[in-house]
């Protein structure tokens, strides 16, 4: 009976064991000229959401001329790609210089190196100002805020949950170094040669660097400056 029993919880890992690689494929694969990754795993049930927007939207991907079901994971930091007809959903490789551009909104994402304090950091940023001189940057970023448990033992349990954190923003100036920059200060150090015009122009216009409107009368006018 004892060996039995063994044999019976054998058989059932094992089993277990093949639907779980079954659900999660990574293997690579080439379509249209590009290489994909199967995501069909589902994550641990958590609130919130790890997205930008849930929905799959029409996109475009700079290494393709057709048109994609996209949509930005900006808690793991890649773009997933939907195919309807096969029930599957594959992940963008990352590619420096490749860029995802959203066909309705005209929203682009680049995926660059740049900068914040000492860091280096390799991602996707959302183009907000793309001017000849200036380029300004927002990046999208979502956490895990880890759940707790019940003090009592009564109440229920406090669920992980995905968060939206703030918007952090980067500019990029005659092609250098993409740079983090969090006020007017900040900003007008980047320009030591127009620190003054730029600080006027912040004051006079009251531009807010946490909005993306505001940022791109920024952008227009630095582009003037350089």
């Amino acid at each position: 009976m004892k060996n039995l029993k063994l044999t019976f919880t054998a058989a059932v890992l094992c089993a277990s064991a093949a639907a779980f690689a079954q659900s999660v494929n990574t293997s690579p694969f080439t379509a249209g000229g590009r290489q994909v990754l199967n995501i069909n795993s589902k994550p641990a049930s958590v609130a919130g959401s790890m997205y930008t927007s849930e929905s799959f939207l029409p996109g475009k991907i700079s290494t393709d001329p057709s048109t994609l079901l996209l949509r930005y994971n900006a808690y793991s930091d890649y773009f997933e790609i939907d195919y309807p007809q096969e029930g599957t959903t594959r992940s963008l490789p990352k590619k420096e210089g490749v860029s995802v551009t959203f066909v309705s909104t005209g929203e682009e994402y680049q995926y660059v190196t740049y900068h914040k304090n000492r860091d280096e950091i390799t991602g996707y940023l959302n183009v907000i100002s793309a001017e000849p001189k200036v380029k300004i940057f927002k990046r999208e970023r979502v956490y895990l805020q880890e759940g707790s448990k019940s003090e009592n033992g009564y109440s229920l349990n406090k669920p992980s949950e995905y968060k939206r954190a703030s918007d952090e923003f980067y500019i990029q100036i005659n092609g250098g170094d993409i740079v983090y920059f969090s006020s007017k200060s900040a900003l007008a150090k980047l320009v030591p040669q127009k620190s003054k015009e730029v600080k006027e122009f912040i004051s006079k216009n009251d531009i807010d660097l946490e909005k993306p409107e505001d940022l791109k009368k920024l952008g227009t006018f630095l582009s003037t400056q350089l």
